[in-house]
């Protein structure tokens, strides 16, 4: 007898001898016995072939279904897993460096400054677990495709060089402070070399101030009143910064003296400039003193000038409208006030303006361009003048001066600029003038805001 299957191009064939059937009847128990247990064995050797043969089939079919995959493709696949490899083990060295790193920052410079260092690594310490969770999951027994392999290797990547930068980051914050901390003695000599150069300047800047107080309205000199008082004040305060930045450098153990010398350093830095900015007024005052009294002797001359016009005028008209102008001219110059120059000038100069513009039907051209050229010297240096003392202001009371009064100082600069760059004298001294008149308002709207 015979049993024939076939499996997916397997044939499996299982043969009885026709004697064993033949014997059946006439055998005795035992051989009958024997013979079922033969038949029994041999079905299940067909029924286990069978499974195989079934497996087999299921496997080839599978196998046939797969996409090769280009050798190019298996190459950066490749390379991609063997730089997240290095990425991860990198991550996990320097994690525990930095788990000891951030005890001696906290332990040196204290828990709050050492908080962000510790964030950034339990930051580090997430993202290692979880690229070691994907990586785990690349290197088990089930198979993974091409394509879940590059996107988990990249992510491993990703997660690595995200938390490495920030490890880098705020272990160099670290190093720097170190540095600092380091360079504290050579930093806290310089420190104290300008507190006392700083200190030699206070009994100048004091006996300036005094005379300042006593030849100028108190209006002129109100932006440095309390500067020298202020001044001590911050190196006092910079000098005791400075004496327990040593005092901490004379004990081993411990730290912020490069903090106290850098707190240091910016208040004597500050008393300076507080001084800079009375002597600098000091100066420019000097300047607009003199400057008044030669646009005073300018002015007369002007004056007696425009008689002489009024006296020649074409018109009725004309010389009614220069008699005006003479007539302010010569109050103006009677009433100078020698205590405030810029107001004086400023006034001045708005009296020899209409005083031009009332001349200006009684002179010919080439005579008032003249004049113009004349004044326009005299205009320039004066707004210059004005426009140097608003900046000044406005830089020693940076934080109270709102956006009105730089603006209209960038309006004046502008326009000085512009006339500066004119060729006709005439153009050029009225852009002069509106830039004088921009600078003088920004003057006033800072000393406003200063004062609220």
């Amino acid at each position: 007898m015979e049993f024939r299957h076939a499996s997916g191009g397997i044939t499996i064939e299982s043969k009885i001898p026709a004697m064993v059937i033949q014997a059946v009847p006439t055998a005795s128990t035992d051989v009958v016995s024997g013979v079922v247990t033969a038949v029994v064995a041999i079905a299940v050797v067909f029924v286990v072939l069978l499974a195989v043969g079934f497996f087999l089939l299921v496997r080839r079919r599978r196998g046939s279904s797969e996409v090769t995959v280009p050798s190019r493709d298996v190459d950066d696949l490749a390379d991609l897993s063997r730089r997240a490899n290095i990425a991860l083990v990198r991550l996990d060295d320097a994690v525990k460096e930095n788990e000891d790193e951030v005890g001696f920052a906290a332990a040196q410079f204290g828990d709050e400054r050492a908080r962000g260092f510790a964030d950034a690594i339990a930051g580090a310490r997430a993202s290692l677990t979880e690229a070691f969770r994907l990586k785990q999951e690349l290197d088990d027994s089930v198979p993974d495709s091409h394509t879940k392999q590059r996107e988990w290797n990249q992510k491993i990547l990703r997660l690595c060089e995200t938390a490495q930068e920030a490890l880098t980051r705020e272990s160099g914050t670290f190093d720097a402070l170190r540095r600092d901390e380091s360079n504290a003695p050579s930093e806290l000599k310089a420190v104290g070399l300008l507190i006392v150069s700083t200190s030699m300047r206070v009994p100048g800047a004091d006996a300036t101030l005094a005379a300042l107080s006593r030849n100028y309205s108190p209006a002129v000199i109100d932006g440095v009143r309390e500067n020298v008082e202020e001044a001590r004040a911050q190196l006092r305060a910079a000098g005791e910064k400075a004496g327990a930045a040593e005092r901490l450098l004379a004990d081993p153990g411990a730290t912020g003296a490069a903090d106290l010398a850098r707190d240091a350093r910016t208040g004597a830095q500050e008393a300076a400039a507080l001084i800079d900015a009375v002597e600098s007024l000091a100066e420019s005052l000097t300047r607009d003193s003199a400057r008044l009294n030669e646009l005073a002797a300018r002015t007369e001359a002007d004056v007696a000038e425009a008689r002489a016009a009024r006296d020649a005028a074409p018109d009725p008209d004309s010389g009614g409208r220069i008699a005006d102008a003479i007539t302010t001219m010569e109050s103006e110059i009677s009433h100078l006030d020698k205590a405030d120059p810029a107001a004086s000038i400023a006034r001045l100069q708005s009296g020899i303006a209409a005083l031009d513009s009332a001349l200006a039907k009684a002179r010919n051209q080439a005579q008032r361009a003249e004049h113009a050229r004349a004044a326009l010297a005299g205009v320039l240096v004066s707004a210059h003048s004005q426009i140097t003392a608003t900046e000044e202001f406005i830089s020693g009371n940076r934080g109270g001066i709102g956006a009105e009064a730089r603006t209209r100082l960038a309006e004046a600069k502008r326009l000085l600029t512009v006339a500066e760059a004119q060729a006709d004298p005439v153009e050029a001294l009225d852009t002069a003038r509106s830039s004088a008149t921009y600078s003088r308002d920004a003057d006033a709207l800072a000393r406003y805001d200063a004062l609220r």
